[in-house]
Protein backbone atom coordinates (compact mmCIF):
# COMPACT_ATOMS: atom_id res chain seq x y z
CA UNK A 1 0.00 0.00 0.00
CA UNK A 2 1.27 3.70 -0.45
CA UNK A 3 -0.05 6.86 -1.34
CA UNK A 4 -2.20 9.58 0.66
CA UNK A 5 -0.98 10.05 4.24
CA UNK A 6 -3.81 9.38 7.08
CA UNK A 7 -3.14 11.50 10.37
CA UNK A 8 -4.56 11.17 13.84
CA UNK A 9 -3.57 13.30 16.79
CA UNK A 10 -4.14 12.91 20.70
CA UNK A 11 -3.16 15.70 22.28
CA UNK A 12 -2.82 18.03 25.56
CA UNK A 13 1.23 18.78 27.11
CA UNK A 14 2.03 15.22 26.43
CA UNK A 15 1.08 14.64 22.91
CA UNK A 16 1.07 11.81 19.98
CA UNK A 17 0.69 10.96 16.62
CA UNK A 18 0.48 8.46 13.51
CA UNK A 19 0.91 8.68 10.01
CA UNK A 20 -0.13 5.75 7.57
CA UNK A 21 -0.01 5.12 3.85
CA UNK A 22 -3.36 4.28 1.97
CA UNK A 23 -3.77 3.06 -1.47
CA UNK A 24 -6.33 3.74 -4.09
CA UNK A 25 -8.45 1.94 -6.28
CA UNK A 26 -6.82 -1.61 -6.69
CA UNK A 27 -8.45 -2.69 -10.17
CA UNK A 28 -8.42 -6.78 -11.26
CA UNK A 29 -9.36 -7.44 -14.85
CA UNK A 30 -10.23 -10.56 -15.75
CA UNK A 31 -12.80 -13.16 -17.89
CA UNK A 32 -14.63 -13.99 -14.19
CA UNK A 33 -14.28 -10.78 -12.38
CA UNK A 34 -12.67 -12.95 -10.00
CA UNK A 35 -10.73 -10.85 -7.00
CA UNK A 36 -8.18 -13.77 -5.17
CA UNK A 37 -6.42 -11.84 -2.70
CA UNK A 38 -6.41 -8.44 -1.10
CA UNK A 39 -3.41 -7.54 0.68
CA UNK A 40 -1.75 -4.80 2.37
CA UNK A 41 1.53 -3.86 3.08
CA UNK A 42 1.40 -0.87 5.51
CA UNK A 43 4.69 1.73 6.68
CA UNK A 44 3.91 3.66 9.47
CA UNK A 45 5.16 6.61 11.94
CA UNK A 46 4.13 6.78 15.71
CA UNK A 47 5.57 9.73 17.84
CA UNK A 48 5.44 10.82 21.07
CA UNK A 49 6.75 13.79 23.47
CA UNK A 50 6.34 15.30 27.11
CA UNK A 51 4.70 11.80 28.72
CA UNK A 52 5.17 11.62 32.52
CA UNK A 53 6.05 7.67 31.64
CA UNK A 54 8.52 6.25 28.98
CA UNK A 55 7.10 4.55 26.61
CA UNK A 56 9.23 0.84 26.14
CA UNK A 57 6.71 -0.86 23.97
CA UNK A 58 4.51 0.06 21.07
CA UNK A 59 1.56 -2.56 20.78
CA UNK A 60 -0.50 -2.30 17.19
CA UNK A 61 -3.63 -3.59 15.76
CA UNK A 62 -4.31 -3.91 12.43
CA UNK A 63 -8.79 -4.92 11.82
CA UNK A 64 -9.98 -4.96 8.64
CA UNK A 65 -13.66 -4.51 7.27
CA UNK A 66 -14.16 -5.78 3.30
CA UNK A 67 -17.06 -3.91 1.87
CA UNK A 68 -19.29 -3.32 5.03
CA UNK A 69 -18.35 -6.90 6.75
CA UNK A 70 -17.51 -5.73 9.95
CA UNK A 71 -14.53 -5.09 11.78
CA UNK A 72 -12.36 -8.32 12.00
CA UNK A 73 -8.93 -8.02 13.48
CA UNK A 74 -5.97 -9.44 11.29
CA UNK A 75 -2.58 -8.99 12.75
CA UNK A 76 -1.37 -7.80 15.94
CA UNK A 77 2.17 -7.30 17.42
CA UNK A 78 4.37 -5.48 20.37
CA UNK A 79 7.49 -4.35 19.45
CA UNK A 80 10.12 -3.58 22.05
CA UNK A 81 11.91 -0.49 22.48
CA UNK A 82 14.03 -0.81 24.86
CA UNK A 83 17.20 0.93 22.87
CA UNK A 84 17.38 3.34 20.27
CA UNK A 85 18.02 1.59 16.50
CA UNK A 86 17.80 3.64 13.29
CA UNK A 87 18.56 1.73 10.25
CA UNK A 88 17.14 1.68 6.84
CA UNK A 89 13.60 -0.23 8.24
CA UNK A 90 13.39 1.08 11.71
CA UNK A 91 13.91 3.82 13.56
CA UNK A 92 13.12 3.60 16.96
CA UNK A 93 13.43 6.01 19.92
CA UNK A 94 12.26 4.98 23.32
CA UNK A 95 11.73 7.48 26.42
CA UNK A 96 8.68 10.03 27.44
CA UNK A 97 9.54 11.52 23.93
CA UNK A 98 10.06 9.42 21.09
CA UNK A 99 9.16 7.29 17.84
CA UNK A 100 8.66 4.44 16.18
CA UNK A 101 8.68 4.10 12.38
CA UNK A 102 8.63 1.64 9.91
CA UNK A 103 10.74 3.26 7.27
CA UNK A 104 9.66 0.00 4.73
CA UNK A 105 7.23 -1.85 4.03
CA UNK A 106 5.85 -3.77 6.85
CA UNK A 107 6.69 -7.14 6.06
CA UNK A 108 10.16 -6.05 4.96
CA UNK A 109 11.05 -4.85 8.60
CA UNK A 110 9.49 -8.24 10.03
CA UNK A 111 11.68 -10.27 8.07
CA UNK A 112 15.14 -8.41 9.28
CA UNK A 113 13.68 -10.47 12.71
CA UNK A 114 16.59 -12.95 13.14
CA UNK A 115 13.95 -15.33 14.80
CA UNK A 116 13.05 -15.87 10.95
CA UNK A 117 16.06 -18.00 10.48
CA UNK A 118 17.14 -19.30 14.16
CA UNK A 119 16.70 -22.77 13.31
CA UNK A 120 14.33 -23.66 16.02
CA UNK A 121 11.26 -23.52 13.53
CA UNK A 122 8.62 -23.00 11.89
CA UNK A 123 11.30 -19.88 9.97
CA UNK A 124 8.72 -19.16 7.62
CA UNK A 125 9.28 -15.48 6.78
CA UNK A 126 6.64 -12.58 6.71
CA UNK A 127 4.91 -11.32 3.73
CA UNK A 128 1.89 -8.50 3.23
CA UNK A 129 -1.24 -8.52 5.58
CA UNK A 130 -3.87 -10.83 4.28
CA UNK A 131 -7.07 -8.61 4.03
CA UNK A 132 -9.20 -10.80 2.26
CA UNK A 133 -8.61 -14.43 0.25
CA UNK A 134 -10.35 -17.20 -1.36
CA UNK A 135 -9.33 -19.54 2.04
CA UNK A 136 -11.30 -16.93 3.99
CA UNK A 137 -11.65 -15.98 7.54
CA UNK A 138 -10.04 -18.61 9.97
CA UNK A 139 -13.04 -20.42 11.80
CA UNK A 140 -11.28 -19.72 15.27
CA UNK A 141 -14.11 -21.80 17.19
CA UNK A 142 -12.89 -24.50 16.35
CA UNK A 143 -9.32 -24.61 18.04
CA UNK A 144 -8.87 -25.62 21.72
CA UNK A 145 -5.65 -23.70 22.71
CA UNK A 146 -6.83 -20.61 23.88
CA UNK A 147 -4.85 -19.56 27.27
CA UNK A 148 -8.75 -18.18 28.35
CA UNK A 149 -11.42 -18.87 25.74
CA UNK A 150 -12.40 -17.84 22.31
CA UNK A 151 -14.18 -14.29 23.42
CA UNK A 152 -10.54 -13.16 25.06
CA UNK A 153 -8.49 -14.27 22.13
CA UNK A 154 -10.65 -11.93 19.85
CA UNK A 155 -10.74 -9.07 22.32
CA UNK A 156 -6.94 -9.28 23.04
CA UNK A 157 -7.01 -9.65 26.48
CA UNK A 158 -5.41 -13.45 26.92
CA UNK A 159 -3.53 -13.84 23.94
CA UNK A 160 -0.78 -16.68 24.83
CA UNK A 161 2.03 -17.68 22.10
CA UNK A 162 1.56 -16.85 18.84
CA UNK A 163 2.82 -20.72 18.47
CA UNK A 164 -0.55 -22.02 19.94
CA UNK A 165 -1.98 -21.13 16.68
CA UNK A 166 -1.84 -22.52 13.11
CA UNK A 167 0.64 -20.60 11.60
CA UNK A 168 0.82 -18.35 7.75
CA UNK A 169 3.61 -21.41 6.28
CA UNK A 170 0.65 -23.95 7.45
CA UNK A 171 -2.06 -25.46 4.60
CA UNK A 172 -4.98 -23.17 5.98
CA UNK A 173 -3.52 -21.51 8.82
CA UNK A 174 -3.94 -18.06 9.94
CA UNK A 175 -2.85 -15.63 6.91
CA UNK A 176 -0.81 -13.72 9.37
CA UNK A 177 0.21 -15.39 12.30
CA UNK A 178 4.09 -15.62 12.12
CA UNK A 179 5.04 -18.33 15.46
CA UNK A 180 8.85 -17.27 14.97
CA UNK A 181 8.65 -13.56 16.04
CA UNK A 182 5.51 -14.56 18.30
CA UNK A 183 3.08 -11.76 16.36
CA UNK A 184 -0.07 -12.13 13.80
CA UNK A 185 -2.10 -14.30 15.93
CA UNK A 186 -5.03 -14.21 13.15
CA UNK A 187 -5.89 -14.58 9.66
CA UNK A 188 -7.81 -12.96 6.49
CA UNK A 189 -10.78 -10.74 7.82
CA UNK A 190 -13.29 -12.48 4.68
CA UNK A 191 -13.41 -14.07 2.01
CA UNK A 192 -13.17 -12.52 -1.15
CA UNK A 193 -16.71 -12.94 -1.74
CA UNK A 194 -18.09 -9.42 -1.48
CA UNK A 195 -15.24 -8.65 -3.90
CA UNK A 196 -16.31 -11.06 -6.80
CA UNK A 197 -18.22 -9.44 -9.82
CA UNK A 198 -20.32 -12.13 -11.47
CA UNK A 199 -21.53 -9.77 -14.36
CA UNK A 200 -20.30 -9.85 -17.58
CA UNK A 201 -19.01 -6.67 -19.25
CA UNK A 202 -19.14 -4.54 -15.80
CA UNK A 203 -17.14 -2.92 -12.84
CA UNK A 204 -17.66 -3.90 -9.05
CA UNK A 205 -16.17 -1.27 -7.00
CA UNK A 206 -16.07 -2.83 -3.32
CA UNK A 207 -14.82 -0.18 -0.31
CA UNK A 208 -12.76 -1.74 1.99
CA UNK A 209 -11.13 -0.29 5.51
CA UNK A 210 -8.33 -1.18 7.67
CA UNK A 211 -8.14 0.38 10.89
CA UNK A 212 -4.89 1.02 12.78
CA UNK A 213 -5.03 0.90 16.85
CA UNK A 214 -2.04 1.82 18.60
CA UNK A 215 -0.99 1.50 21.92
CA UNK A 216 2.10 2.90 23.58
CA UNK A 217 2.91 0.59 26.92
CA UNK A 218 5.29 1.36 29.70
CA UNK A 219 8.66 -1.08 29.81
CA UNK A 220 9.01 -4.25 31.59
CA UNK A 221 11.38 -6.08 33.44
CA UNK A 222 11.20 -9.00 31.63
CA UNK A 223 11.94 -6.81 28.12
CA UNK A 224 14.80 -5.17 29.87
CA UNK A 225 16.82 -8.38 30.60
CA UNK A 226 17.26 -9.02 27.21
CA UNK A 227 19.06 -5.88 26.72
CA UNK A 228 23.03 -6.13 26.18
CA UNK A 229 23.32 -3.48 28.44
CA UNK A 230 21.25 -4.25 31.42
CA UNK A 231 22.60 -6.84 33.53
CA UNK A 232 20.74 -8.75 36.28
CA UNK A 233 23.06 -11.15 37.52
CA UNK A 234 23.05 -11.45 41.61
CA UNK A 235 20.14 -9.12 41.72
CA UNK A 236 17.19 -10.82 43.28
CA UNK A 237 14.57 -8.53 44.12
CA UNK A 238 12.42 -6.38 41.82
CA UNK A 239 13.21 -2.84 43.52
CA UNK A 240 16.71 -4.07 42.74
CA UNK A 241 16.28 -4.76 39.06
CA UNK A 242 14.54 -1.72 38.25
CA UNK A 243 17.25 0.41 40.11
CA UNK A 244 19.63 -1.29 37.88
CA UNK A 245 18.04 -0.72 34.72
CA UNK A 246 17.27 2.81 35.63
CA UNK A 247 20.86 3.15 36.44
CA UNK A 248 22.11 1.92 32.73
CA UNK A 249 19.68 3.47 30.28
CA UNK A 250 19.18 7.16 30.39
CA UNK A 251 15.94 7.34 28.76
CA UNK A 252 14.21 5.01 31.74
CA UNK A 253 13.49 5.93 36.14
CA UNK A 254 12.53 3.54 38.33
CA UNK A 255 9.13 4.48 38.18
CA UNK A 256 8.61 4.15 34.99
CA UNK A 257 9.24 0.35 34.99
CA UNK A 258 6.61 -2.27 35.41
CA UNK A 259 7.56 -5.66 37.34
CA UNK A 260 4.73 -7.93 35.76
CA UNK A 261 2.76 -7.08 32.38
CA UNK A 262 3.35 -3.79 30.68
CA UNK A 263 0.69 -1.53 31.19
CA UNK A 264 -0.74 1.67 29.37
CA UNK A 265 1.02 4.78 29.98
CA UNK A 266 -0.10 7.94 31.89
CA UNK A 267 -2.91 5.50 33.00
CA UNK A 268 -5.61 7.83 34.95
CA UNK A 269 -3.26 10.76 34.90
CA UNK A 270 -3.53 14.25 33.98
CA UNK A 271 -6.82 13.60 32.89
CA UNK A 272 -6.14 10.85 30.57
CA UNK A 273 -8.98 7.36 31.10
CA UNK A 274 -8.45 5.38 34.13
CA UNK A 275 -8.18 1.64 32.78
CA UNK A 276 -9.19 -1.09 35.47
CA UNK A 277 -6.93 -3.48 34.05
CA UNK A 278 -4.13 -1.36 32.25
CA UNK A 279 -1.96 -4.27 31.08
CA UNK A 280 -4.71 -5.81 29.17
CA UNK A 281 -7.69 -3.44 28.00
CA UNK A 282 -9.50 -5.05 25.27
CA UNK A 283 -9.76 -3.79 21.82
CA UNK A 284 -13.23 -2.29 21.98
CA UNK A 285 -11.68 -0.23 25.21
CA UNK A 286 -8.63 0.91 23.16
CA UNK A 287 -10.80 1.89 20.18
CA UNK A 288 -13.53 3.67 21.94
CA UNK A 289 -10.88 6.42 24.40
CA UNK A 290 -8.06 7.02 21.46
CA UNK A 291 -9.82 10.51 21.64
CA UNK A 292 -9.40 10.22 25.75
CA UNK A 293 -5.78 8.73 26.51
CA UNK A 294 -2.61 10.42 25.17
CA UNK A 295 -1.49 7.04 24.96
CA UNK A 296 -4.17 5.52 22.42
CA UNK A 297 -4.15 6.29 18.67
CA UNK A 298 -6.81 4.71 16.42
CA UNK A 299 -7.34 5.57 12.83
CA UNK A 300 -8.78 4.22 9.66
CA UNK A 301 -7.54 4.35 6.27
CA UNK A 302 -9.94 3.16 2.89
CA UNK A 303 -8.87 1.93 -0.28
CA UNK A 304 -11.26 1.03 -3.07
CA UNK A 305 -11.56 -2.43 -4.86
CA UNK A 306 -12.51 -2.78 -8.54
CA UNK A 307 -13.43 -5.98 -10.12
CA UNK A 308 -13.88 -5.63 -14.25
CA UNK A 309 -15.40 -9.05 -15.70
CA UNK A 310 -14.76 -8.87 -19.04
CA UNK A 311 -17.47 -8.75 -21.72
CA UNK A 312 -18.29 -11.99 -23.40
CA UNK A 313 -18.10 -12.29 -26.91
CA UNK A 314 -17.48 -15.17 -29.59
CA UNK A 315 -16.79 -15.29 -33.67
CA UNK A 316 -15.08 -17.65 -36.13
CA UNK A 317 -12.44 -16.58 -38.84
CA UNK A 318 -10.93 -19.21 -41.70
CA UNK A 319 -10.93 -19.76 -45.14
CA UNK A 320 -12.50 -22.58 -47.13
CA UNK A 321 -9.38 -22.26 -49.52
CA UNK A 322 -12.66 -23.28 -52.27
CA UNK A 323 -11.78 -23.08 -56.00
CA UNK A 324 -13.57 -24.02 -59.34
CA UNK A 325 -12.23 -24.43 -62.70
Amino acid sequence: MGGAGVLAMSGGAAAATVSISAANTALVSNDRGDISQVTADPEFHVHWENFDDAVGKVFFLVEANVGGTGWEPIFRATPWIGEEVNNGYIRQVPGTTGQYRVKVPLSQALNQDDRFDDGSGPDASAGPLVIADEQGKPDYSSLTSFPSGLSAFLDGTSMGSASLYPGAHEEGGHQNNYPDIDAGYYGAAADTSALDNPNDGSDKTTEVKLRYTFELQRPNLSQLSYLDSVDFSGLSTDEEKKQKAADELDWLEVSDIDAGNSKIVMNGEDGNANFANPSGIPYNSLIANADNHVGILSTVATFNTKARNEASDSGVTGSSNTNAS
